[in-house]
């Protein structure tokens, strides 16, 4: 019998499994961090595509500085406190990109820029995508995207934007261009770029060929002012530095997405029966962050297997309008009729699970949710892990093979070339 212990937020979850249905663990290999001093210093005097930060910065009248919100575990106040030094002389504003993410409270503005959170609290912004008559329209995509941003971004003199790229389950990484598309983007643009992902081609760990990524490039392009300096880190599973890079936000981006295919890409022999998909923090913060560990965790599962999500949710399943949007993913028939309307946010992910379950899939919560709101979308609640692997089983059959997959919301299963 192999006894785990099974992450679950600040706690564990004890679980047996009989070796006769273990599978694999699908777990990060030991990466070894870097100095962040040393990582940032290196990265800054060797910036990519573009001038130095100190020539960027020459004459610089206004500048925003661009940062991730809560649910990234990018550093940014130690990346902040870090080029405090060459940043404090300039006249700026911080703005936090939250594209459709809802602003932080005084507890999450603390996660995000301590320790220099009482210096800079009076300087910090939250994107609001719904306030679009404070929106520039920049131009419109090939694909149809009407590009609008936030107006803060057009009267900036410069603009830096720091960043960490992970696998992204459909826009294939994160970091670079989301800081502006969807970072500070008007709703009806965010709206028109994720409907992209209805194309199985918008993959994680996929730029070339994925609808989402080229759209949101080209959306770059059409901003013709101000110019942007980027910093990307990689970070690893326990978000230490592994790798950063400045420079242009294009370059940067590419760089720092091979660095992050050695962290996050996680090499396995054959599809599981049961995967267990393990949310750390801060992606297992609500119910709106589970599609990334559900569709990474279907990478490593058979079309009819029982996937079953762990993740404590403590703040809850999310918006009342991503709420509204889940429940209609429990009724197959209704979900059916999302692919002869308009695309709404987030329709791409009812699409998905409608397919994984008309394919005999499965997926069961183990949340801090409530059971009857779980129970009416596709996540069928259990009551314990245990209990549920024992349910598996029983369905799929005792010579099941069953996958842990660790840190779900960021690593991404790659079966090996046989």
């Amino acid at each position: 019998m192999i006894t785990l212990s099974i992450p679950y937020g600040d706690n564990t979850l004890p679980l047996q499994v009989t070796e006769e249905n273990w599978g694999e663990l699908l777990a990060p290999t030991e990466i070894l961090p870097i100095s962040f001093e040393t990582g940032l210093k290196q990265a800054l005097e060797h910036p990519l595509d573009s001038s130095p930060l100190a020539d960027f910065l020459k004459d610089c009248r206004s500048l925003l500085i661009l940062v991730n919100d809560e649910t990234r575990p990018t550093p940014t106040g130690h990346v902040l406190e870090y080029l405090w030094p060459d940043l404090a002389a300039f006249p700026k504003k911080i703005m936090v990109a939250t594209g459709t993410h809802k602003p932080s409270t005084e507890k999450g503005c603390h996660r995000i820029f301590d320790p220099l959170w009482p210096e800079v609290r009076s300087q910090v912004l939250f994107h609001d995508c719904r306030e679009e008559r404070g929106m520039v329209f920049l131009g419109e995509t090939s694909r149809g995207t009407r590009v609008m941003i936030n107006q803060e971004i057009m009267m900036a003199d410069r603009i830096l934007v720091i960043g960490s790229v992970e696998p992204h389950y459909f826009a294939g990484y994160t970091g670079g261009r989301k800081a502006i598309v969807p970072g500070v983007a008007a709703h009806s643009t965010i709206v028109a770029n994720h409907s992209l992902a209805m194309d199985l081609k918008a993959q994680p760990l996929k730029l070339e060929g994925n609808p989402v990524h080229e759209d949101l490039e080209e959306s770059l392009r059409l901003l013709p002012v101000p110019p942007i300096f980027s910093l990307m880190l990689v970070l690893t599973p326990e978000h230490r530095l592994y790798a950063a890079y400045s420079g242009s936000i294009q370059e940067t981006l590419t760089a720092a997405a091979q660095k992050a295919d050695e962290v996050f890409s996680l090499p396995f022999q054959n599809k599981a029966d049961i995967l267990i998909s393990i949310v750390f923090p801060p992606l297992d913060i609500d119910l709106y962050q589970s599609q990334k560990p559900i569709e990474h965790g279907k990478m490593a599962l058979k079309e009819d297997g029982i996937l079953i999500l762990v993740m404590p949710c403590p703040q809850g399943p999310g918006s009342p309008e991503f709420q509204k949007l889940i429940l209609q993913s429990g009724d197959p028939e209704k979900a059916k009729f999302l692919l002869y309307q308009p695309y709404g946010l987030g329709h791409h992910r009812i699409i998905r699970n409608l397919k994984f379950l008309e394919e005999g899939g499965q997926v069961w919560g183990i949340t801090g949710l409530d059971p009857a709101f779980l129970s009416q979308t596709f996540i069928q609640p259990k009551p314990s892990l245990q209990e549920a692997v024992d349910m598996a089983l029983a369905q799929k059959g005792r010579a099941a093979k069953i996958h842990v997959l660790l840190n779900a919301g960021l690593c991404v299963p790659k079966q090996k070339l046989m």
